[in-house]
């Protein structure tokens, strides 16, 4: 092993001499620590394990490993040993405890491109509906995207699926941060195949495998960079994602801890970022796209409604997209800014709810009758062709996963073309202590039986619906064994209300809610089992989502 590793290795308290090791093991070791120290997806690595799997030295490899893991103190180090480790546990003994062991090492580094791409190689292991081979595909979006960041950083796609940056909105000009070494690293990972950066995990394109064939790529300006294997652009982005200025009118659990609104020196800070970086973009491009915004609420950014004013004056046609909450996207509002229906505006309204109830806790300091009346005003427009498209977004969570049925039922009620449904993700800060409650896809979560029961609502196989990671859930709900399977294909009411009864009876709530959560989708107006149901919550320690549910009984 190297030195540094060799240190790791000869500490005092080893349980065994460092010669009794197999030296060739450990010097295969070596290499492999050595190249996943930077904390990227190594598929190359991946492969190799997957290729030597069954070659006679992987035991001796694998036992190496084991007898030396108690002496590595370095936590990075220990941490790469765990992923080849688990990795080696899902190729030659049992996949589902090897992917298992990587799970569990993701919630170390959630953000990890490495922990996270082990996990996709070992999952699509042998599988032959799903490769974990990428160099066949391709995605544009480091060629075309631009993605200003809260940081000040800017991103080449969604910042939950990458954590690599391409420059500093503070510290480069467009073209700096555009070109950078940092952007045309990210582009050469690309163009090799390796997508080293991307996190497998959570990006969508890559779990739904609907990334293009390169082979299939006809566009003349993305043709010419994958021919070319160019990574220097000279070229505008194509997609503007203005995401830097968090000032919004809500203070939403899953998004902040409280509200935030710029001060005077932000504002001035970002007046320069608008002529440094934002307005060669907006002045020179033809046919960009412009989103505003991914991080708070344009209508209540001074900075995002002085780039509003400016595309409704601009003589440029651009494509615009407006990420709202909708509180402020009133009638009155719309009218000052006549000229923006000229860009096809398409509308993306973030509503976290179908209840009153719900709606102003997930969203607060909202109103639900304010949201109601601007969202009939947003579907008339879109009625009137004033908006190219209008779609509802919610981000999925303890709070509001019952509500999933009633969430398809409104926007289909205001003839939205698309619900967006996204699972809560753990991105660090105020989210760190309650994640886990809040997230009910986690396996050990009390109520998450009740989710999966919840996700076999055939309304959420509308065509309206799109689940992104969300989906993989549902595909798991449709696939295992639940607790309302055990009613049968043809059970009563009478048949739900005694087994829900048996398993309060045996102190088994969460099964009890899970059954609950399965009547109501077939009974979805019951009353005795919304009652029941929030009796059951209060018990498993969801008072407040107890509440919700005697809510709705009332209602």
């Amino acid at each position: 092993m190297s030195d540094a590793t060799h240190a790791q290795f000869d500490a005092p308290h080893d349980p065994a001499p460092a010669e009794d090791l197999d030296q060739t093991a450990l010097a295969m070791l070596d290499v492999l620590v050595n190249r996943l120290s930077d904390n990227l997806d190594h598929p190359e690595v991946w492969a190799l394990l997957g290729e030597l799997r069954g070659d006679a030295g992987m035991p001796t490899l694998l036992h190496t490993l084991r007898a030396a893991r108690p002496r590595v103190g370095d936590p990075g180090i220990g941490h790469n040993l765990d992923v080849i480790e688990a990795l080696i546990i899902a190729l030659r003994e049992d996949k589902a405890t090897g992917i298992a062991r990587l799970k569990a090492l993701e919630q170390r580094d959630p953000a990890s491109p490495l922990t996270a791409g082990a996990s996709f190689y070992a999952d699509r292991i042998d599988d032959p509906q799903r490769t974990a081979d990428l160099s066949a595909r391709f995605c544009s979006s480091p060629f075309i995207k631009f993605e200003t960041l809260v940081d000040g950083t800017v991103a080449p796609c969604c910042s939950i699926w990458t954590q690599h940056r391409l420059g500093h909105l503070d510290r480069s000009g467009f073209e700096e941060i555009w070109n950078s070494p940092d952007a045309q690293e990210m582009r050469a990972s690309i163009l090799d195949g390796s997508y080293r950066h991307c996190h497998k995990q959570r990006c969508t394109l890559i779990l739904e495998d609907s990334l293009p064939l390169r082979d299939e790529v006809t566009d003349p300006g993305l043709r010419a960079i994958l021919d070319g294997k160019l990574t220097r652009l000279e070229t505008l982005p194509r997609w503007l994602f203005l995401a830097h200025d968090p000032t919004c009118n809500l203070a939403c659990p899953s998004c902040r801890a409280g509200l935030e609104i710029a001060d005077a020196d932000q504002q001035a800070r970002f007046d320069v970022i608008m002529d440094r970086v934002l307005r060669p973009m907006l002045d020179n491009g033809d046919d960009m796209t412009v989103s505003v915004s991914g991080q708070g609420d344009p209508w209540s950014s001074h900075h995002y409604r002085g780039i509003l004013r400016h595309l409704a004056d601009s003589e440029r046609q651009v494509n615009l997209q407006i990420y709202t909450n909708a509180l402020l996207m009133s009638e009155r509002r719309w009218a000052e800014h006549v000229g923006l229906a000229r860009h096809n505006p398409r509308v993306d309204v973030s509503i976290d709810a179908a209840s009153p109830w719900v709606y102003e806790h997930v969203r607060r300091p909202g109103k639900w009758a304010t949201l109601i009346e601007n969202l009939r005003f947003i579907a008339g427009q879109h009625k009137a062709g004033v908006f190219h498209a209008f779609s509802l977004n919610a981000t999925v969570q303890l709070d509001n996963f019952q509500e999933l049925p009633a969430l398809v039922a409104l926007a289909e009620e205001l003839d939205a073309d698309e619900l967006r449904l996204y699972m809560i993700q753990n991105t660090g800060t105020h989210l760190s202590n309650s994640y886990a409650r809040a997230n009910v896809a986690g396996a050990e979560h009390p109520l998450h039986l009740a989710f999966l029961e919840t996700l076999r609502d055939p309304c959420l196989a509308g065509a309206k619906v799109h689940m992104y990671d969300v989906g993989t859930w549902r595909a798991i709900a449709l696939e295992r064994t639940l607790p309302s399977d055990a009613l049968g294909q043809h059970w009563s009411r009478d048949d739900a209300i005694a087994a829900i009864g048996e398993h309060i009876q045996a102190n088994d709530f969460i099964t009890a809610a899970a059954l609950c959560a399965a009547v109501r989708i077939r009974l979805p107006g019951d009353v005795n089992i919304l009652q029941a149901e929030g009796a059951i919550y209060d018990h498993l320690g969801f008072v407040r989502q107890g509440n919700w549910r005697r809510a709705m009984a009332g209602a």
